[in-house]
């Protein structure tokens, strides 16, 4: 059994094996520690702000570890896209909001990466839109908005989603636009709403299955 019994703080390698997403089974399989071993060290990254935790009560328990400490700051793109989505994401780099900052600007923000698991994880923002009028300004002055009309029909297919209003539906659309470059479904209930809104869409049911979409 591993000893753990020591300050966090002075472990950069510990924290190299556990950095990620972690539950409390897979820090007891990667440790080889016992159960309530895992418990303690797990409340003392937390403790020292290596930690912070999400999900409990109904569903599994997430701990968030990173090698260096999470200060505590506004909640930006990385935080909102996994407080909704089932999937999570590792941030791959610190993304720092100031001032006001909603779902709305997550949802622009995760399209404007072009990374494929963060626009398949916004999906599930369109669950959690309240002001439309600011999600369209951002996005049209980010040249975006064909691509949140064709995930907002995405996700409508999918779930409950919130009802784009009309006054921003049935807009002339630009040229073609590519949520993830040069990519397009094969799905062809996919296929009307690429046509739809002149933008390629890269999902695959099996995509949407493994992002538990």
């Amino acid at each position: 059994m591993m000893n753990v019994r020591y300050s966090v703080m002075a472990d950069l390698e510990l924290l190299r094996k556990l950095a990620g997403f972690q539950t409390l089974e897979t820090v007891t399989r990667e440790l080889g520690i016992k159960r309530q071993s895992a418990l303690n060290l797990l409340s003392k990254l937390k403790k020292e702000e290596y930690l912070t935790v999400m999900g409990g009560g109904p569903k599994k328990r997430l701990y968030r570890i990173t090698l260096v400490k999470q200060r505590k700051r506004d909640l930006g793109m990385f935080d909102i896209l996994n407080k909704y989505s089932p999937m999570k994401l590792a941030p791959w780099y610190d993304h720092q909001v100031h001032g006001k900052y909603t779902v709305e600007d997550a949802l622009v923000d995760a399209v404007q990466t072009g990374s494929f698991r963060a626009i398949l994880s916004s999906l599930r923002l369109f669950s959690h839109i309240t002001d439309w009028p600011r999600l369209y300004k951002l996005a049209k002055k980010k040249n975006c908005w064909q691509k949140i009309g064709a995930l907002h029909d995405v996700a409508k297919k999918l779930f409950r989603a919130k009802h784009l209003p009309t006054k921003y539906s049935g807009k002339p659309h630009d040229s073609m636009q590519y949520l993830v470059r040069n990519y397009r479904t094969k799905e062809n209930w996919i296929k009307p709403i690429e046509q739809e809104w002149n933008v390629g869409i890269p999902f695959r049911n099996g995509d949407l299955r493994k992002g538990e979409v």
